[in-house]
C-alpha cells in the first residue's frame, strides 16, 4: 500500500502498512507476534484503530486509501470479537502459561541440586566424623605398636641387612663418609624383598595416621624403588652422562619429595625451566626430548579434518537443531568408530548443558568423575572390554599394596593400596597399567592441587613400571610406555612414562586438550574428541608394549632395584648399616 510521507511518519508500524495491500486485524496480531514484541489484547486492539484513523485523517475519507481506511475500520468492530481472534488471544494466554511453568521447573531443578550438593557434603563430613571418631580410639594402643613396628622391623631387615654387607665387600666405598657422594650403593633389593614400614605407624604424639589421607608416603608407592640392571643403556648428549648429571643434582640440591627428581624421574613440561633441566644447555634438553619421543606417522591431521567436517555437520547454535541432526545421524550407519564415538561425545554434552548446564554449576570432585568424565570415557572402555576393565572413584592401586604387604606376617593389617580417581587394568594379564586422576572440582582453580596430583601420578606410574620389572626381571623393560591422564579446569592433559635409559625414568607432557564448558565450546569439540580418541590409540600401544615385554624370552641380565639417589636414602642405608654392626658386637 502506498502511503503519503508525512502519513508514514506519524504510523508507529509503517512498515506493517507498507507491505500489506488488505490489512486486517489477523494479519497486525501476527505482525506483531512474530516481532516478539506482543502486548494485551485492548492495547494491541486500540493500537490497531487508532493507526487506521491516522490513515483516514491524512488521506481523506474521499481519497481510494481514506476509504479503504474507513471500511477497514467496520471489519474491525467485527473481527475483534470474532472466533479466530478469541482463539488467537486464548493460545497466547496458554502460551504464557507454559513460559511460567519453565520457569518454575527451572527454579525448582536449581533447588535441587542445591539439595544435592548440601547432602554431599553433609556425607563428606559425616565420613569425616568416622573416621576421626576411629582415629581415637587407637590413641591408647601408642606404645604398644610402636614396639610392635621395631620389633618387625628388625626382624625383617635382617636378610636385607646381611645382603647389604656381602655386596658391600664389591661395591661400597672404603670409609662410610664416602657413601654420601656414591652413586650406586644404596640399599640393592628386589622389589618384592623390600621391607615396608607399618601403614598404622602411630606418631610420638600417639596419634595414627589415616591412610586415606593424600600423604609423601614413597612406600605406598614403591616409588623410592629404582630399577637398575637388565638392558638399559646409559643416556649420554653430547658427552654429558644424563644418569650422573642427575646424582649430582640430587646430592647438591637435596630435591623434596614433591619434585619428580627426588624419585629418578624427569619431567619434561612445556617450559623447561625449573629442576634438573634447568641445569643443563637448551640443545641438550633439546636432543634429550628427541631421544625419548616416538617416530609417528602423519594421519592424525587428515583424521581430524575428517572428524572436524562431520561435527560441523552435526553442531548447530541451537541445542534443539542439533538433536535433531544428531537423532538423523544415529539412524545412519556408521562403520568409523571415531565417528560414532563423536556422536556420543556430542549426545553426553547435550545431557550435560541442556536446560541447566551442569558444567558451570558447582559440584564434587566424585560428582565430575560420575556424572561428567566416566560416561565419556565408557565409551571406548566398552569397546575394548575384552582388553581393559576401568574402576572409577578412589579405587585403590594394587600394585602399591602388594609391595607394602609382601612382607607382613599373616595376622598383620593389610595395607590397601593408594587410592585413585581411575585405574585402568589389563583384563587378560590382571594388572593394572593406566591412571586418571581429576584434580579438584572443574570449576576451583588449585595449582597446588594440579602439581600434587601430577606428582601423585609420576609416582603411580613409577610403581607400575617396577611392578612389570618384578613379573619378568630378564625382559627388556625399555620396551614398556605407560601412561597417565589428568583433568584440571576443564582441560585434560596425557602424561607418557618410560624407561628408556637406564635408571632415569622421563615422563612427557604429550598431549594438552579442553573439554566444552559452554555450549559456545563445542565449536571445538573436534579438538576433545580428537584428544580422546588419541588417548584411547596409546592405551592400546601401551597395552602392546606389555605383552611384548611379557613374552620376552629374555636375557642373562637380570633387573633388580636400588633406593633412590636422595641423601634421606643413603643417611637411611648407612644408618642401618652401622646398627647391623652394633647389634653383632653386642653379641
Amino acid at each position: 500500500m502506498y502511503l503519503l510521507p508525512k502519513c508514514v511518519d506519524e504510523l508507529k508500524y509503517s512498515v506493517f502498512w507498507e507491505s500489506m495491500d488488505e490489512p486486517s486485524l489477523k494479519k497486525f496480531l501476527d505482525f506483531r507476534l512474530k516481532a516478539n514484541n506482543l502486548k494485551d489484547k485492548d492495547t494491541e486492539h486500540r493500537q490497531y484503530k487508532t493507526e487506521l484513523e491516522i490513515i483516514q485523517s491524512y488521506h481523506g475519507k474521499n481519497s481510494e486509501i481514506g476509504a479503504k481506511a474507513n471500511s477497514w475500520l467496520n471489519q474491525f468492530k467485527n473481527d475483534k470479537s470474532s472466533d479466530q481472534i478469541n482463539h488467537f488471544w486464548n493460545l497466547q494466554l496458554k502460551r504464557q502459561n507454559i513460559l511460567v511453568e519453565l520457569k518454575l521447573l527451572e527454579d525448582k531443578c536449581k533447588l535441587l541440586e542445591k539439595k544435592r550438593n548440601e547432602l554431599e557434603n553433609q556425607i563428606c563430613r559425616e565420613q569425616i566424623k568416622l573416621i576421626l571418631d576411629a582415629t581415637k580410639k587407637t590413641v591408647g594402643q601408642g606404645l604398644f605398636l610402636q614396639k610392635s613396628i621395631v620389633k618387625r622391623f628388625i626382624l625383617d631387615t635382617e636378610q636385607q641387612i646381611e645382603e647389604v654387607e656381602t655386596l658391600a665387600e664389591f661395591k661400597t666405598p672404603k670409609d662410610d663418609e664416602e657413601i654420601k657422594t656414591s652413586i650406586y650403593d644404596t640399599f640393592p633389593a628386589h622389589i618384592h624383598k623390600r621391607p615396608e614400614p607399618n601403614p598404622s605407624f602411630v606418631s610420638s604424639q600417639g596419634t595414627k595416621r589415616d591412610r586415606d589421607v593424600e600423604e609423601e608416603e614413597d612406600g605406598e608407592y614403591n616409588a623410592d624403588q629404582t630399577i637398575i640392571g637388565g638392558k638399559g643403556t646409559d643416556w649420554i648428549v653430547n658427552g654429558v652422562r644424563i644418569r650422573e648429571s642427575l646424582t649430582q643434582y640430587q646430592l647438591d640440591k637435596n630435591p623434596p619429595k614433591t619434585k619428580s627428581e627426588y624419585y629418578d624421574v624427569i619431567f619434561f613440561n612445556s617450559n623447561d625451566k625449573d629442576g634438573f633441566l634447568s641445569t643443563l644447555d637448551e640443545i641438550i634438553v633439546e636432543q634429550m626430548r628427541s631421544d625419548i619421543r616416538r617416530n609417528e606417522e602423519k594421519t592424525k591431521d587428515n583424521i581430524e579434518q575428517d572428524i572436524k567436517i562431520f561435527l560441523d555437520n552435526i553442531i548447530d547454535r541451537d541445542i534443539k537443531i542439533t538433536k535433531e541432526k544428531l537423532k538423523q545421524q544415529k539412524e545412519e550407519h556408521i562403520a568409523s568408530f571415531g565417528k560414532v564415538f563423536a556422536l556420543e561425545f556430542v549426545s553426553h554434552m547435550i545431557k550435560l548443558m541442556e536446560n541447566v548446564n551442569w558444567l558451570i554449576e558447582p559440584m564434587s570432585e566424585e560428582t565430575y568423575i560420575v556424572n561428567v568424565l566416566a560416561p565419556i570415557l565408557s565409551e571406548f572402555f566398552t569397546k575394548n572390554k575384552q582388553y581393559w576393565c576401568a574402576s572409577y572413584g578412589e579405587t585403590c592401586l594394587r600394585a602399591s599394596a602388594r609391595g607394602r604387604n609382601s612382607n607382613k606376617a599373616d595376622d598383620e593389617r593389610r595395607y590397601n593400596g593408594k587410592k585413585i580417581d581411575t585405574i585402568i587394568s589389563l583384563r587378560e594379564e590382571d594388572k593394572e597399567f593406566s591412571v586418571i586422576e581429576v584434580s579438584g572440582p572443574p570449576m576451583k582453580n588449585d595449582w597446588a592441587h594440579f602439581k600434587g596430583d601430577r606428582m601423585k601420578i609420576a609416582k603411580m606410574l613409577k610403581t607400575l613400571m617396577n611392578q612389570f620389572a618384578e613379573l619378568n626381571p630378564t625382559s627388556d623393560i625399555t620396551l614398556i610406555r605407560l601412561y597417565g591422564l589428568q583433568s584440571y579446569l576443564n582441560e585434560l592433559t596425557i602424561y607418557e612414562f618410560q624407561l628408556k635409559y637406564t635408571e632415569i625414568y622421563t615422563m612427557e607432557i604429550i598431549l594438552t586438550f579442553p573439554l566444552p564448558k559452554r555450549w559456545a565450546d563445542m565449536t571445538k569439540a573436534h579438538k576433545t574428541v580428537m584428544g580422546l580418541l588419541e588417548y584411547e590409540r596409546l592405551l592400546l600401544e601401551s597395552m602392546e608394549t606389555i605383552k611384548d615385554f611379557m613374552w620376552s624370552k629374555g636375557g642373562s641380565k637380570k633387573m633388580t632395584t636400588r633406593m633412590i639417589n636422595s641423601i634421606e636414602s643413603v643417611e637411611k642405608t648407612k644408618s642401618t648399616i652401622t646398627a647391623k654392626k652394633t647389634k653383632k658386637a653386642r653379641i
